[in-house]
């Protein structure tokens, strides 16, 4: 068999894929592909392998080691080959006309080795690799390696094979910094290793907070957006205590990702949160992002008038503020009035609920006012003592008319609080400035926009009794962002309220109770 197969890499420029093609009258019009695998110890081996037409992109999986029909034309066939606790990739291109046959063998794969220079030490190192076709992510294969265990890739010279690997560095604790690289080809390098200078990475900042959230753990992994790359994903770090660390990365798009984990009433982890952030990273730059933060509360959803239907997304009480999209679940009451009189109104628990919405024909034009009050809610899950941000609530006053599609002239307001720790708390006595943001982000392109309100007055009052009473406090512009001033209490935690008032009449309030805690 060896001598054999040793011709055969010698008339085909030492490739890892052995192709014998048979047509003619003897097999009628009917045309199959057997995929033969073999491992690393050089045995047979049963396992699914994904065929793409690259025509078409019509994907197929196949058992290797069976004929299967597929329609004549062009394919590329990907595979990860197992061979103990290793994995080897391996991608080739074949054309399918009558009786074809493709061996892909991972005694020519090659071991995927990313590294730094400097060489980093103490710290754990993880490697996985993916093959795929024209950077279709949903047809590719992947294999994950460490230093005891290596993944493998066959080499080939194919441009329709894309190659993409990323290589991790963490202590797994969150302090310290941490590294994430990606090599990316088309076609499979003969040598599939890179070694990246520390000079070329650009580095993340990630403040990673505890103390408005539900759950017990919080993770933070990357993901890389580009190419054949797309959402690879390595988790660096969970831990109970907050986070501040440094994260190196090789330029490109990536996704940045918290998950939450919470411990149910029956001892189950469940994973309750998952946040997002996008950062373009550029050798050399820093770069910086939150998690976490303080003031969750009501997010950046407004009313919406389409087609004389008026629409409030139920499920924005509990965003982030450094997230566009990020809502916990939570028990919600929506009142909508006009003229004195209640004409909608709605209970929800958002939890498991697609899309929750307050909806409401409109049927004469005038001002409406839509109040929203949420508690946090996490059905077999006691909040945590102490936790942040247990209520929100939201008021919009506005006007609307029937048979119209428009985007009111609102702003949604939220609450930024400056110079907090990592559990989100200010100093006692001290004097909080927190950043009140107006945005006015439509989410249905058929609303008409219209010109933004202009806006008659901004104020803020607190509360640090849980909102049995509130005061006001000061208000004004720091570097073009409006501030609240708020003196901090000797203990326990700063409820904020904020009416952004306009001058056609509308208003929108926003509260958020325990936005902060003081200690």
């Amino acid at each position: 068999m060896f001598t054999l197969l040793s011709r055969s890499l010698i008339t085909t420029a030492v490739s890892a894929a052995v192709l014998v093609s048979t047509t003619g009258s003897a097999i009628a019009a009917t045309n199959t592909l057997t995929v033969t695998a073999v491992n690393r110890s050089g045995a047979k081996v049963s396992i699914a392998a994904n065929v793409i037409n690259v025509s078409t992109n019509v994907s197929y999986t196949i058992r290797t080691g069976k004929a299967r029909k597929l329609p004549k034309g062009s394919y590329a066939v990907l595979a990860a080959i197992p061979t103990g606790y290793t994995t080897t990739l391996g991608g080739k291109p074949v054309k399918v006309s009558g009786s074809t046959k493709l061996t892909l063998d991972a005694r020519y794969g090659k071991p995927v080795n990313l590294g730094i220079s400097p060489a980093v030490t103490g710290l754990e190192k993880r490697t996985q690799a993916r093959l795929c076709v024209d950077s279709f992510i949903s047809t590719s294969v992947e294999g994950y390696g460490s230093d005891d265990s290596p993944v493998y890739v066959i080499p080939t010279a194919s441009k329709k094979i894309q190659f993409a690997a990323m290589g991790t560095w963490t202590n797994a604790l969150g302090s310290g910094d941490s590294y994430a690289v990606v090599h990316r080809s088309n076609g499979v390098p003969s040598t599939p290793s890179r070694a990246f200078k520390r000079a070329s990475l650009g580095t993340v900042t990630v403040d990673s907070r505890r103390g408005t959230g539900i759950a017990n753990y919080n993770g933070f992994a990357v993901q890389p957006q580009d190419g054949c790359a797309t959402d690879l994903y390595s988790n660096l770090f969970t831990t109970e205590d907050p986070t501040y660390s440094k994260v190196h990365l090789t330029p490109g798009n990536w996704h940045l990702r918290s998950d939450s984990q919470a411990t149910t009433s029956t001892g189950e982890g469940w994973n309750v949160d998952s946040l997002f952030a996008s950062r373009k990273v550029a050798a050399g730059k820093p770069a910086f992002v939150r998690f976490n933060g303080a003031a969750t509360g009501p997010g950046y959803e407004l009313p919406t008038v389409i087609r004389g239907r008026m629409n409030y997304s139920l499920d924005d009480m509990f965003t982030d503020p450094g997230f566009r999209w990020s809502g916990d679940p939570a028990k919600v009451v929506a009142t909508l009035k006009t003229g004195g009189k209640t004409v909608k109104t709605r209970k929800v628990g958002t939890y498991g609920v697609y899309g929750p919405q307050l909806e409401y024909w409109v049927k004469k034009a005038g001002w409406y006012t839509l109040s929203v009050n949420a508690t946090r809610y996490y059905p077999g899950i006691t909040l945590p003592s102490g936790m942040l941000s247990t209520a929100s609530g939201v008021v919009f006053r506005f006007p609307a008319k029937p048979d119209t599609s428009v985007l009111p002239p609102l702003f949604t307001v939220q609450h930024v609080p400056a110079g907090l720790n990592n559990w989100n708390r200010a100093k006692a006595g001290s004097t909080t400035n927190v950043a009140i943001r107006l945005n006015r982000a439509g989410h249905d392109t058929d609303a008409k926009r219209g010109a933004n309100p202009k806006l008659k007055s901004l104020s803020t009052k607190i509360s640090t009794d849980g909102g049995r009473t509130w005061r006001s406090v000061p208000v004004r512009k720091i570097n073009g962002v409006w501030h609240a001033i708020v003196p901090n209490p000797a203990s326990g935690a700063v409820s904020l309220r904020t009416r952004a008032t306009y001058t056609n009449g509308g208003y929108t309030e926003a509260t958020v109770f325990r936005a902060y805690a003081i200690g």
